[in-house]
């Protein structure tokens, strides 16, 4: 049989425990910025442009598009 007992508590988590784990996760995002923050700076101009594209095309597709239940709804 397991030493799980349905009535027995499991590992139980601290403040200390949220806490470390909470820094660990401020420590990654930092790494990740300084990361991020070193690409050369026409890289990232080079995907805005990009991001900014495929934004406009999309708009200009939906905007095109007709809506045959709108077409005699005046």
């Amino acid at each position: 049989m397991s030493s799980n007992k349905p009535g027995s508590p499991g590992p139980t988590l601290t403040v200390n425990d949220v806490r470390h784990h909470a820094e660990e996760v401020r420590d990654l995002a930092k790494a990740e910025v300084r990361r991020i923050s070193r690409t050369e700076p026409a890289q990232i101009v080079a995907y805005a442009v990009v991001g900014v594209l495929v934004v406009a095309s999309l708009a200009y597709y939906l905007g095109t598009r007709r809506c045959p239940a709108c077409d005699g709804a005046e």
